[in-house]
């Protein structure tokens, strides 16, 4: 299940193996977990918009203004993908089989018209017009712990891998081959609106000396569930 919850404030960190442990253990004991998912991300780009964009400063305000397309799958099952678009904040989605994602990556793209479907009408003339092509592949372990009563949601992502080549998006096997070594990275993501709790604060904190910020164009995918 999607949740479809906007948070006003995110932060993005690459953490230590350790750091990620003192997190999970904590989150455990405040937070509700919502359980754990293996997820598989394509992520698309217009090539012909970057080419023609104005250099800005905040280049979030650019990446919040840009239509971003990408196709996710769960726990090593492409049977059935989900198309989402991002634009303006928001988020929409469509489901596609993986007959259509095969015929997508083999440069089809007629069935995207005929299942008259807006969002994926949308999707055919990002493709067909505006050079929207395949970015990156990226898998990733993705844990989830919620506290609603306090408006926040972490997410901590783990065995991260990445590849530019998008035909290797439907064999997690020959995926997980050619990215050995990348599993070491683990990210932590965190989206409230209003304050983040005490103590995951304080341990937040203790963790800043060895986190990184997040920057840039890799970023798992905005899944949630």
């Amino acid at each position: 299940m999607t949740i479809k919850k906007t948070y006003l404030r995110q932060l993005k960190y690459q953490i230590t193996r350790e750091d990620y442990t003192a997190l999970r253990t904590c989150l455990s004991v405040r937070g509700e977990e919502r359980g754990s998912r293996h997820i598989h991300t394509m992520q698309f780009v217009s090539y012909r918009d970057l080419a023609s964009a104005k250099p800005v400063e905040d280049t979030a305000i650019l990446e919040q203004d840009r239509t971003r397309f990408s196709l996710h799958y769960f726990d090593d099952d492409p049977t059935f993908l989900l198309l989402e678009r991002r634009e303006d904040g928001q988020q929409t989605s469509a489901m596609v089989t993986e007959a259509e994602c095969r015929a997508l990556l083999a440069g089809e793209t007629d069935w995207l018209l005929n299942r008259h479907d807006p969002l994926l009408q949308d999707f055919h003339d990002s493709l067909t017009e505006h050079m929207l092509l395949p970015q990156m592949l990226l898998t990733y372990q993705r844990e989830v712990y919620t506290a609603d009563d306090l408006d926040l949601w972490v997410a901590l992502d783990t065995d991260i891998r990445s590849s530019l080549d998008h035909m290797d998006f439907l064999d997690p096997q020959q995926l997980e081959r050619v990215t050995t070594g990348q599993e070491n990275r683990i990210l932590m993501e965190i989206s409230y609106s209003d304050h983040i709790p005490d103590d995951v604060l304080c341990l937040l904190e203790e963790t800043a000396p060895r986190r990184r910020l997040l920057k840039g164009s890799f970023k798992p995918a905005q899944i949630r569930f």
